[in-house]
């Protein structure tokens, strides 16, 4: 397609309101469309000082066509303390040649524990640079509101760079707590290499800080310090089918260190 490129770009998924942040991009609509897809994965987390072990899975329908794609996501996660579910919808809408938007909004029903947000809106603009051939730069706003007075809000931006079967990614976020006014900033730079249809393999790696505050009888402020890192491979074993594994690695300073891994399905029909 001209002008701005939609390809599947895995580690910059940008809307995480339709499951977790772990999102997959749409694609450019194939010669011969088969404009929904389903989305099923699963995750385990080992975490270590007492933190226990975290599961989950997820499910996404999507619908992709040359203006408008809306998609619905499901998401379940449990830890030792409970369990909790989040339910989101969301669209792609592209504007022209060179602009797209990605728009959503997920809420959470209460749970034994508050694992997601209980309302998030997230939107992100996506441009084409019309400088640099292939890159896209793209703006994004997320508002979280978790009940009880506890708000957060996160602005973000950074490069998509496309070259032929390599796609590079970059981000950096302001990320705010509604509560006890607390600024912090996240970032990570990531890459993937392959093509839609036959197989991606890639990674990226993330580091940043968090600051909040806790509301309780006697505020509790909170200064942690996050690594990150991923590495995944998808690959399609039918013209309509795809599998993927990925490996996740997290290390709040201080707290705890976790490694994960996910595993997904997508068929198209």
């Amino acid at each position: 397609m001209t002008g701005i490129r939609r390809r599947g770009l895995i580690f910059a998924g940008f809307l995480a309101a339709a499951a977790s942040a772990r999102g997959q991009a749409p694609v450019s609509p194939p010669v011969r469309p088969t404009p929904w897809t389903l989305d099923l994965s699963t995750f385990y987390q080992a975490l270590d000082n007492g933190y226990g072990d975290w599961q989950g899975a997820g499910l996404r329908l999507s619908y992709t066509s040359p203006h408008v794609s809306p998609f619905v996501g499901v998401s379940f996660q449990r830890r030792d303390a409970g369990s909790q579910a989040s339910v989101g919808v969301g669209s792609y809408v592209t504007l022209d040649a060179h602009n797209y938007i990605i728009a959503g909004v997920s809420s959470a029903p209460s749970g034994d524990v508050v694992l997601f947000p209980k309302v998030r809106y997230d939107i992100g603009l996506f441009s084409d640079t019309r400088v640099v051939p292939g890159l896209v730069w793209d703006v994004g706003f997320t508002q979280l509101s978790f009940g009880g007075g506890s708000t957060g809000s996160i602005i973000s931006t950074g490069p998509i760079y496309y070259h032929g079967p390599l796609i590079l990614s970059g981000s950096i976020r302001l990320n705010h707590d509604g509560v006890g006014g607390e600024n912090s900033l996240s970032g990570e730079v990531g890459g993937q290499y392959g093509s839609q249809g036959r197989q991606w393999v890639g990674g990226r790696v993330g580091y940043g800080h968090e600051a909040y505050e806790i509301l309780a009888a006697t505020p509790l402020s909170v200064h942690l310090t996050d690594v990150s890192g991923s590495a995944f491979y998808q690959r399609w074993v039918t013209t309509k089918t795809a599998l993927l594994g990925r490996i996740n690695y997290e290390h709040k300073l201080t707290a705890y260190q976790s490694w994960g891994l996910e595993l997904g399905y997508s068929v198209e029909f």
